[in-house]
């Protein structure tokens, strides 16, 4: 528009820019009052183990540790400002029916699902089982060489 201090034909905004309230004001400015939006991604993050301790319990008992892996992969998450980081908590890994409606429930209510825990090689290690035989998903790779290193799936 006359006036504006952007020249024609300037791409004021790329297609994927995560819009914050200075873009607003930039599409304002050279007139432009609707733009295509897609909702960001809800990425799920869920911990699976009987020795995981709740949130903010100190590591007093025997045999069972802090869950550290699911408050950093949620703090990450934010970091990318691509996403909505949903926290699922903690799923105990010894009731296999529990888990599996869990698991449905966070597949029903996110985009992405990223789980930790229960993919090992133990008997208690029953994801792989929850999504190749009740769901119906493919594994694309079962086991890296790498050493030192722990069973990846």
């Amino acid at each position: 528009p006359v006036g504006c201090d952007m020249a024609a034909e300037s791409v004021i905004l790329s297609t994927g820019t995560v819009l914050e309230p200075v873009h607003l004001g930039l599409l304002a400015q050279v007139g432009v009052h609707e733009v295509d939006i897609c909702r960001l991604p809800k990425v799920g993050v869920l911990s699976t183990g009987n020795e995981l301790l709740p949130d903010g319990l100190p590591p007093t008992m025997t045999g069972r540790i802090p869950d550290a892996n699911r408050p950093t992969l949620l703090s990450k998450l934010h970091t990318y400002r691509n996403c909505v980081p949903i926290d699922l908590g903690i799923v105990s890994d010894d009731d296999y029916s529990k888990l599996k409606s869990t698991i449905i429930s966070a597949l029903d209510s996110c985009d992405v699902l990223i789980s930790t825990g229960g993919i090992s090689m133990g008997e208690k290690d029953i994801m792989e089982s929850i999504f190749v035989n009740d769901l119906g998903a493919a594994v694309h790779f079962g086991r890296l060489h790498m050493k030192p290193g722990k069973p990846t799936t």
